[in-house]
């Protein structure tokens, strides 16, 4: 038991002639341009789902590149600027320990003597 469509389209195409394979006139040049063209579906419209995919990407990569790239320098610069007071610290607690050790080490070999 099948149920009515609802939302059919007003005007729905309809299939007038009925072409049986090998009909067509210029068969073999046909299949050769169509063997030359992207796979398309069946309706003949549109490209396969995953090669339309593979074009977009094709298309998007060099300006996706190109802006993740910006952004990604953008971040690195806010992150570096972010930590630049606290590695100037850090860099400055360490000389400061270095050069206390080395001079108790150089006082010390100065009362030895």
């Amino acid at each position: 038991m099948t149920t009515p469509q609802k939302n059919l389209p007003r005007f729905l195409p309809t299939l007038t002639e009925v072409v049986r394979p090998g009909e067509a006139v210029g068969l073999e040049v046909a299949s050769e341009e169509a063997a030359s063209l992207p796979r398309q579906t069946p309706a003949g419209l549109m490209p396969a789902a995953d090669e339309l995919v593979e074009r977009v990407m094709q298309r998007l990569a060099p300006t996706l590149e190109t802006k993740l790239r910006a952004v990604v320098t953008s971040l690195v610069q806010e992150q570096i600027s972010a930590m630049e007071p606290y590695l100037w610290q850090e860099v400055d607690q360490a000389l400061r320990q270095t050069v206390a050790a080395a001079v108790a080490q150089e006082l010390d070999a100065l009362a030895r003597r």
